[in-house]
C-alpha cells in the first residue's frame, strides 16, 4: 500500500460557498406564472426538436380487400434556448464606514457579506421575473436566441388564428366579450381540452374580473380555480390567468397550456446560483448561469387578438 502526501495548504478556501445554488436557480425558472402552466422542457443546451406526432383517421365502410387510407405524420419543431448570466462582486470593506458594517466578522479579512442568504433569495425573485419577461418578451429581431410567446402566438407564426374582426384592447366593460371572440375562433379539435387558458396582462386581469363582477357573476371568483389571480371564464372549460411577462400590453392569448414548451437547461452542473469568496479579488461574487427559451407545438391550436 503506497501513501501519498500532497501536503495540500487548505487555508485559503472560501468560508461561505452556497450549497443549494442549483435549486435556488431551479426555483427561479419555475416560480414564473407562466411555468405553473405550460410544459417545462429541461436539458435543453441550444437548439432542441419537439417530436410531435399527428394522425388523419380515415373510416371506411366495412367490405373485403385493403384500401389505404389516412395518415400518421411525424413532424418537427425546434425550440431555442438563450444564455444568460449574471455575475455581481460584493466588497465587505466598502461596508466598513455604514451600518452594515457592524455585522461584518471582527478582523480586516472579512470573507463573508451579511445577509447572504436574503441576498441569494432577492436574486432568485429577480431572476424569476427576468425569465417570466423573456419567455413572453423574446425576439430574434430584437437580438435574442429565440421568439417568445408574443411572436410565436400572434400572426407572425404560419397557423395561428386572429379573428377577423371584434377585436378590440380589454376594458372593465368587454373583458367578457373579447374572451368569447377568440374562443368562438378556436379549433374545434382541442375545444374538449382540459388545459385551454386565457393569458393576458395582470392590469388586463383585474380589468376582466371587474367585468365579471358588474356581470353579475359573482360566484365565478379566483378561489373556485384554488389559486389566487386565476379563474374560470364563465360556463366553460377555460383558465384565464395573468402573466407578468405580458405587463404593459394588451395582448390577449388562448390556447392549451399542454403545446406552450418552455425550454431550460437544469440538468448541467453548471447552471446554479453561488455566493463564493474569492481570495484572488478579495470580494464575494455572485454568479449564474441559466438558459431559458420558448416554443409552441401546433400553432393551429392557438388564438391571438394580436395587439401589442
Amino acid at each position: 500500500m503506497k501513501k501519498y502526501n500532497f501536503n495540500y495548504d487548505l487555508t485559503g478556501l472560501a468560508t461561505y460557498t452556497d450549497e443549494v445554488g442549483g435549486d435556488l436557480i431551479a426555483k427561479a425558472v419555475l416560480k414564473g406564472k407562466t411555468a405553473d402552466y405550460v410544459r417545462v422542457q429541461p436539458g435543453v443546451k441550444g437548439t432542441q426538436a419537439i417530436n410531435l406526432l399527428d394522425s388523419t383517421l380515415s373510416v371506411q365502410d366495412g367490405a373485403c380487400g385493403w384500401n389505404t387510407a389516412g395518415t400518421t405524420s411525424l413532424t418537427q419543431r425546434d425550440i431555442t434556448v438563450g444564455d444568460y448570466k449574471v455575475n455581481e462582486a460584493l466588497c465587505p470593506r466598502d461596508l466598513n464606514d455604514y451600518w452594515a458594517g457592524q455585522l461584518l466578522n471582527p478582523g480586516s479579512y472579512n470573507e463573508v457579506v451579511p445577509f447572504e442568504e436574503q441576498i441569494a433569495d432577492l436574486k432568485v425573485a429577480q431572476i424569476s421575473d427576468f425569465i417570466e419577461s423573456k419567455v413572453w418578451s423574446a425576439t430574434v429581431a430584437g437580438g435574442d436566441s429565440f421568439d417568445g410567446y408574443k411572436v410565436l402566438i400572434s400572426s407572425a407564426t404560419a397557423g395561428v388564428v386572429v379573428p377577423s374582426s371584434g377585436i378590440a384592447a380589454i376594458t372593465t366593460t368587454n373583458a367578457l366579450e373579447q374572451v368569447d371572440n377568440l374562443i368562438a375562433n378556436l379549433s374545434e379539435e382541442v375545444l374538449d381540452r382540459d388545459d385551454l387558458i386565457v393569458f393576458m396582462s395582470y392590469a388586463n386581469y383585474r380589468k376582466y374580473v371587474t367585468n365579471l363582477r358588474t356581470s353579475n357573476y359573482f360566484h365565478y371568483t379566483p378561489e373556485d380555480a384554488g389559486k389566487e389571480f386565476e379563474t374560470f371564464h364563465p360556463a366553460t372549460n377555460i383558465m384565464v390567468a395573468p402573466a407578468k411577462g405580458l405587463t404593459g400590453s394588451d395582448r390577449v392569448t388562448l390556447g392549451p397550456a399542454g403545446y406552450m414548451v418552455m425550454g431550460t437547461d437544469l440538468m448541467s452542473d453548471s447552471e446554479s446560483l453561488r455566493i463564493f469568496y474569492s481570495q484572488d479579488n478579495d470580494e464575494v461574487r455572485v454568479r449564474a448561469n441559466f438558459k431559458i427559451g420558448a416554443q409552441i407545438a401546433f400553432p393551429s391550436a392557438f388564438v391571438s387578438n394580436d395587439l401589442a
